[in-house]
């Protein structure tokens, strides 16, 4: 059964991250590599990738080493976390500034509602023995922390910058850096809600 659901989850994410991707590519009048390079600079779309490899490998392949990767409880909060918090993010603050149409809609909705939700519901019923610790929030902010510094890199090169709340065109260097903090915070507030949820379910089931 948890196969299967996490099969399922892999494959909605991956078909979401490509109905996007066409849709983003012929919408825009950027060439292929510059289109693409934009299109896996949010971190909707590189976290949305994260989750199609690591239940795709935990369903389909998990006797590899990918897979047991992933199939390890601090490693899926982690990951949970993080998708969770791009569906929490979109909807509190973009989808007002958002309007997408047709099937992109749909895609839209599948990478910011429907794929954080059902890997929030299949970590939450489906898991295993729980071994995340309150240690290993720290660990788990490398992903986010490594995701901004390169969009603020990238940004000062191109002038590109994915999110409002990252714009240093906008908001200056020391706006974006209040931004952050607040991120960060978020971040680490959800990582430990998810641990103390995982303890709670342990706790119930003795």
């Amino acid at each position: 059964m948890s196969r299967l659901v996490r099969g399922g989850i892999a494959l909605t994410a991956l078909a979401a991250v490509l109905v996007q991707y066409s849709t983003f590519i012929t919408g825009t009048n950027d060439g292929f590599a510059i289109a693409t390079l934009r299109y896996f600079s949010y971190f909707t779309i590189t976290t949305n990738c994260l989750v199609a490899v690591g239940w795709g490998a935990a369903a389909f392949a998990s006797q590899t080493k990918l897979g047991q990767f992933f199939l390890r409880d601090t490693i899926r909060t982690a990951v949970t976390g993080y998708i969770v918090l791009v569906g929490v993010i979109y909807h509190a603050l973009l989808a007002s500034i958002h309007d997408p149409q047709g099937i992109e809609w749909f895609a839209n909705h599948l990478l910011h509602t429907i794929v954080p939700l059902a890997v929030f519901l299949e970590w939450l019923f489906l898991s295993g023995t729980r071994t995340a610790r309150f240690g290993h929030i720290i660990s788990w902010q490398v992903y986010p922390v490594v995701y901004t510094a390169y969009t603020l890199i990238k940004g000062a090169i191109t002038g590109f910058y994915p999110y409002p709340f990252l714009d240093v065109n906008e908001l200056g260097y020391s706006g974006v850096a209040i931004q952050l903090v607040g991120l960060i915070v978020t971040f680490v507030i959800t990582s430990a809600v998810f641990v103390g949820i995982g303890k709670l379910q342990v706790r119930l089931m003795r």
